[in-house]
């Protein structure tokens, strides 16, 4: 069987989805708290057995990439890494911020860009935009981290705006959209089933992964020593 295994862990509901071919056999999700990676597990295993595939049958594993909760990225990561080593599976990787704009252009066929926001605290956003001509989507150009007041001056007229963190960026985005902007006022999370759609059309057409790494927008943060100077040894 050609079935893809996908994991979209970005959002604090990760979900899962089992494909063959372009039907999805099901779906599930889970909360992301403490114990989440025992969680994902088991919510696979389930998944799988109520649908009689057994990982043999898998022959492609797609994550989602984020941005969003960088622990949950890791763990799927590591996860789909374990699952396919065993047969050498073909793992591919799709931003998270792609599965919403995948997901959008089928529902609502704008004809301007998709740009999908995200709230990156401290008064900052992550942005990723998507040229709607192409297909598939792929991104116009590198995620950013901008402060909320400078999003309206890298829109464009006849974007589409949507975020999957709309409850906490929804009177921000109101008071700064333009009115020949489209904004979709409700949460737009990414899916496991639309991560795996658009890994499998890679695996078909031959388009590489995305790097395997979560795509994290905070810069590292550096930590002064505790002690400077010459280490002290104590016998």
């Amino acid at each position: 069987m050609n079935c893809t295994l996908a994991i979209e862990p970005s959002t604090t509901t990760p979900s899962a989805a089992l494909l063959c071919g372009d039907q999805c056999l099901g779906e599930t999700s889970w909360d992301a708290a403490r114990g989440s990676t025992q969680r994902m597990l088991d919510a696979i295993t389930t998944l799988m057995d109520a649908h009689a595939v057994t990982f043999k049958g898998v022959d492609l594993y797609a994550v989602g990439l984020g941005p969003g909760n960088f622990t949950g990225l890791r763990i799927a990561l590591s996860a789909v890494r374990a699952l396919a080593l065993p047969a050498q599976t073909d793992v591919i990787g799709v931003s998270s911020a792609e599965a919403v704009a995948a997901r959008i252009q089928d529902e609502q066929s704008p004809t301007g860009r998709i740009v999908v926001v995200g709230d990156a605290r401290r008064h900052r956003l992550w942005m990723g935009s998507f040229d709607t001509s192409q297909s598939p989507l792929r991104i116009e150009e590198a995620f950013s981290l901008i402060p909320i007041d400078e999003f309206a001056n890298h829109l464009r007229q006849g974007d589409t705006v949507v975020s999957p963190d709309w409850d906490r960026l929804e009177a921000e985005l109101r008071g700064i959209i333009p009115a020949e902007v489209t904004l979709i006022e409700a949460p737009q999370l990414p899916a496991a089933v639309d991560v795996a759609r658009l890994a499998r059309h890679r695996k078909v057409a031959g388009i590489a992964s995305d790097p395997l790494e979560p795509i994290y927008m905070h810069p590292p943060v550096f930590i002064e020593p505790r002690f400077s100077g010459s280490a002290r040894h104590h016998p």
